[in-house]
């Protein structure tokens, strides 16, 4: 009975054994004295030697699944994981599932670009920056959710990628150029009001795409960046009463949208004030009429607000046209002279009677 005890007793600290070399075992693997590998994950040191990044890997060696790690082990002392580094998984095209842990800050230029497989990705909020061509060519990745602390998107971020529907951050200033062009899929975009710019034909040949509506903060609408969005019907741009931002919208912006119908400018203020401003080749080879640009929103409060100052780009100036017989514009005090001359109008010399 003693015997079998005994027996029980050492096969249950096996399990207990086994589990503690594991974990001694989870030391990264040296490849030199500044890479390292861990998991099928090649990662290096950083300059300073205080943290890592995820190094170049290879097709052939990475994991379908691949999870960033946060710290790894190295020589007994764990070093935290910060960034992701250019053209870290280029190319890579096994790759369907990627877990970004929330002490990743940057991911660099091209680091997922050509993973065609890749169609989920977690990615915390503490994220500042995703580099040009990050995801571009990611043609089955059909959702991604922007990190909260993004400001910038930078240029060709998610180019002909796979997306179908975004929702862009509140925090979000500026969408760099071809940021999302050639994304035939994406169908709805959600635009934030601190959106200050979009660049050049950042959404050009976003086939899918209908809607438009962009708000207070946005300045600047690229050339071409919406340019031959052929399922675009409605742009919308709206600005509250105490705004006093100008958007200007760029040539091309619009060009090629065949199916655009509809251009609203929906501002606090209204009268000769135009918070929008287009290019006049905003809608080239568009079947939109410029001419047809609905300007409109609630009454002016204050009258002031419509008079016009000499010299203020705000307004237009008022255009006094004389009839076709005359065919002048009456713009001096010597134009207006001479009209008056001209058509019998003298003036009056008589001195009143006391």
């Amino acid at each position: 009975m003693k015997r079998i005890l005994l027996i029980l007793f050492l096969l249950a600290l096996v399990p207990v054994v086994n589990f503690a070399q594991d974990a001694d075992e989870n030391e990264a693997e040296a490849v030199d004295s500044m890479h390292f590998k861990y998991f099928g994950i090649r990662y290096a040191f950083e300059e300073n030697k205080k943290s890592l990044y995820v190094d170049v890997n290879y097709n052939e060696e990475t994991p379908t699944q691949v999870n960033i790690m946060r710290q790894i082990k190295i020589d007994g002392k764990f070093y935290p994981v910060k960034r992701i580094g250019a053209r870290a998984f280029y190319g890579c095209r096994n790759i369907t599932c990627v877990t970004i842990p929330d002490n990743v800050e940057f991911i660099d230029s091209s680091a997922f670009r050509w993973c065609v497989n890749l169609s989920n990705i977690g990615i915390s909020s503490n994220v500042k920056r995703i580099g040009p061509d990050c995801f571009r060519n990611c043609t089955n990745l059909r959702n991604f959710h922007i990190p909260n602390n993004l400001q910038v998107i930078s240029p060709g971020a998610f180019r002909a990628s796979g997306l179908m529907t975004l929702v862009l951050p509140e925090g979000l200033k500026e969408v760099g150029a071809y940021a999302f062009e050639g994304c035939k899929a994406l169908a709805a975009v959600q635009f934030p009001k601190s959106l200050k710019s979009i660049g050049k034909e950042a959404f050009a040949n976003c086939w899918a795409l209908s809607v438009v509506s962009l708000y207070d903060q946005m300045r600047s609408v690229g050339e071409g960046a919406f340019m031959s969005c052929r399922s675009l019907k409605k742009v919308v741009f709206t600005k509250v009463m105490e705004s006093t931002i100008k958007t200007f919208v760029s040539a091309d912006a619009f060009a090629e949208c065949r199916s655009l119908t509809d251009v609203i400018c929906n501002t606090g203020r209204t009268g000769k004030v135009k918070d929008v401003l287009f290019h006049e080749n905003a809608f080239r080879d568009s079947k939109f009429n410029y001419e047809n640009i609905m300007y409109g929103g609630k009454p002016i409060v204050d009258p002031n607000v419509t008079k016009r100052k000499k010299g203020e780009p705000e307004f237009e100036e008022d255009e006094v046209v004389v009839n076709e017989d005359a065919a002048t514009r009456l713009r001096t005090s010597e134009t207006v002279k001479r009209a008056r001359k001209n058509i019998g109008v003298r003036k009056n010399t008589k001195k009143k009677k006391r």
